[in-house]
């Protein structure tokens, strides 16, 4: 009776044991699966020949259809869609810097250059010889002497001073030794100080030798001062204007030449008769060429 109370205790716990084995093997099995079906790629499905034909004729159509509509999104809404953008980009008109920020890209190209002599609150020194080139009787040699500041670089103010020298020419001394006449009576410019105010609307670029670019600005000037001259009145009020070209060589130098009319009335002086002449309407014609010299140090560039 023990025996067989002995061997059914030892089946019973061989069969748990063997049991315990076979539960552990399902359980690892069953993790083993999960983890093969989590890392299992997905299954590529082959493409007939006909079925890849098809889808390549979606992906054209469906490309088409974007650009299409990238297209339409980019038109302006009041523009149709064939028509050129840059139809409507002439209605927009640039009148100043700020309005750059409004242009649509590829529109409209803007240029935007300094120049390469600026003027803007500088000041500008001119010196230079000068001649009169409308006076039959005297050589008027000289020396002209300006100074400018300026506000832009289209507008200024200019102090203008002049200094002449006054010799016979040879007509002169033919009218006195054949004709009796005094003409150092005429009455002539001995100096003219005033003030002009400068207008520099022309900006350009040359070409020298074929060589060298020169950027220049072409200026007038109108104004008044005061003559001194050989009359009865000795000081004289006087109006002025000219014009001219200045050439940038540097940054701070600029060769310039000028071309000024005064105008003025005067009594000349008394002949050895003793008789004063009549008042007349006077003009002198200068021409001077010299270099200007511009201060201090341009701001940009």
């Amino acid at each position: 009776m023990k025996r067989i109370l002995i061997s059914f205790l030892a089946t019973l716990a061989l069969g748990s044991h063997v049991w315990a084995q076979a539960q552990t093997l399902d359980d690892q099995e069953v993790v083993d699966i999960e983890g093969l079906y989590k890392s299992k790629p997905t299954p590529v499905k082959k493409e007939t020949p006909a079925e890849a034909a098809v889808a390549s004729m979606n992906n054209d159509s469906e490309a088409s259809s974007e650009v299409i509509e990238k297209k339409v999104v980019n038109q302006p809404i009041n523009q149709p869609v064939n028509q050129p953008v840059n139809q409507s980009a002439k209605e927009e008109k640039v009148e100043s810097l700020t309005d750059l920020n409004r242009l649509a890209p590829f529109r409209e190209v803007s240029v935007i250059q300094k120049k390469y002599l600026p003027k803007t609150e500088r000041f500008q020194l001119y010196v230079a010889p000068g001649m009169a080139t409308n006076s039959p009787w005297f050589l008027n040699l000289g020396l002209k002497v300006n100074l400018a500041y300026h506000f832009t670089e289209s507008f200024g103010l200019e102090l203008s001073g002049l200094f002449l020298s006054n010799s016979e020419r040879e007509v002169a001394k033919e009218i006195r030794d054949k004709n009796g006449l005094e003409p150092e009576k005429f009455v002539n410019t001995k100096n003219y100080v005033g003030a002009d105010f400068f207008w520099a609307p022309i900006y350009g670029k040359i070409s020298f030798l074929n060589d060298r670019i020169v950027p220049f600005d072409m200026y007038f000037t109108v104004g008044g001062g005061t003559s001194s001259t050989n009359s009865v009145e000795n000081n004289v009020a006087t109006l002025h204007g000219g014009v001219g070209q200045i050439f940038a060589m540097s940054k701070s130098m600029a060769f310039r030449w000028d071309y000024s009319w005064t105008h003025f009335s005067a009594t000349s002086t008394k002949s050895s008769t003793g008789v004063a002449g009549a008042k007349n309407d006077y003009d002198d014609l200068i021409l001077t060429a010299g270099f200007s010299f511009f201060f201090p140090e341009a701001k940009y560039r």
